[in-house]
């Protein structure tokens, strides 16, 4: 048996430390020490000082939990890694967690439909992206798939097209091809389907301007030519680039 001989409030409101025949034994929270009814002079046998701190551990992971939610939104697994993170037991976490459920504090569902809202609105990232990240934080494939499912096609093709915008203005140098070929490559690696990224390009009215294509041709030959000691090497090079055959030949030939 031990004696409380000292209980003693901490500077944090409603925190208590407990004091065990003249010793320091363990703090409390003013729910504990309410549900223990501990208070000077009382006895308490181990296992009744194992049980206090068995509650106490599962308060504070509760309390953890939930300033940890108070930033923004979590996943369970968010939660319980985070949990784990700071060394609270199997029990604690599995008891908060439940207890959050319980609340409405965690929802996988909510998060997920939550999370989809700030990607659309917020980064270019097309479902296959967001898809990943979602799988990531833990949330069950079947909510992901569901809450996929509710995306607004016209949001989403929105989206892919002011994308498709800032990649075009980037490639201003490149071959009309190529130019072509960038923006429907980093359309597919922001996660948007062909058909989003057909639809996308479609919108943006792109036309080759022949001179353009021609001065830009001229140019590239200029900057590389010195690279390759064959011209046949130099027009592979060239259509790699997105220029046609029978340009490249036209200007080489007129060069020479």
């Amino acid at each position: 048996m031990a004696k409380v001989t000292k209980i003693q409030a901490q500077k944090r409101k409603g925190r208590y430390n407990i004091y065990l025949d003249g010793k320091y034994a363990f703090p409390v929270a003013e729910t504990t020490l309410i549900e223990f009814r501990l208070m000077k002079d009382v006895e308490l046998t181990d296992q009744q000082v194992a049980e206090i701190e068995h509650r106490e551990n599962v308060n504070k992971a509760y309390g953890d939990a939930v300033n940890y939610l108070s930033y923004q939104l979590r996943t369970e697994k968010e939660i319980k890694e985070y949990l784990y993170k700071k060394e609270y037991h199997k029990d604690a976490v599995e008891f908060t967690l439940e207890k959050l459920r319980n609340l409405h504090y965690l929802d996988d569902a909510s998060y997920a439909k939550s999370f989809i809202t700030d990607q659309l609105r917020m980064t270019a990232n097309g479902p296959k992206i967001i898809e990943q990240k979602l799988f990531q934080k833990g949330v069950p494939d079947n909510i992901i798939q569901d809450s996929l499912f509710d995306i607004d096609q016209d949001v989403l093709l929105e989206n892919a097209i002011e994308f498709a915008k800032k990649q075009a203005r980037k490639q201003k140098r490149a071959s009309f091809q190529q130019m072509l070929t960038k923006i429907r490559q980093s359309l597919y690696q922001k996660g948007f389907n062909s058909e989003i990224t057909n639809e996308a390009i479609k919108k943006l009215d792109l036309e080759v301007d022949e001179d353009e294509e021609l001065d830009k041709l001229k140019k590239m030959i200029e900057k590389v030519q010195h690279r390759y000691d064959t011209q046949a090497k130099l027009i592979n090079y060239l259509m790699t680039k997105g220029y046609h055959y029978d340009e490249i030949k036209r200007v080489l030939d007129a060069n020479n």
